[in-house]
């Protein structure tokens, strides 16, 4: 479920809109996967699966949804396949303003979006 500004489809809806009251984001959007974790920054949503594939959308503008591109996602988007983060099952994810940390099964640490601070 997401609620609040929708702008640069940082809710998931597949458009821009805001949403008031508290709006289911359907499995199907998330490849008919079950959430088990979610992270939001500024401009944009992270969610973790069961199955450990991260799921993104919103705004990509510093490269924050990991998705080769600095476009903006109104619906969810799988980072990679099988072969993202080295094979490896997403367990877990954090944001900042403009970039994106996941953690995976085999202790490895993924960063990826604006680093321009160090």
């Amino acid at each position: 479920w997401t609620s609040g500004a929708g702008r640069e489809g940082r809710l998931g809806h597949n458009d821009g809109e805001n949403k008031l009251t508290p709006t289911p984001l359907t499995r199907e959007a998330l490849g008919g996967a079950t959430v088990v974790f979610v992270a939001a920054g500024r401009v944009h949503t992270v969610a973790v699966t069961s199955e450990g594939a991260l799921w993104v959308w919103g705004m990509g503008n510093c490269g924050q949804l990991g998705l080769g591109d600095l476009n903006n996602r109104l619906a969810p988007a799988r980072v990679g396949a099988e072969e993202a983060f080295g094979g490896s099952q997403v367990l877990t994810v954090a944001c900042g303003d403009a970039h994106t940390l996941a953690v995976t099964k085999d202790g490895a640490l993924w960063t990826f979006g604006n680093g321009g601070d160090g």
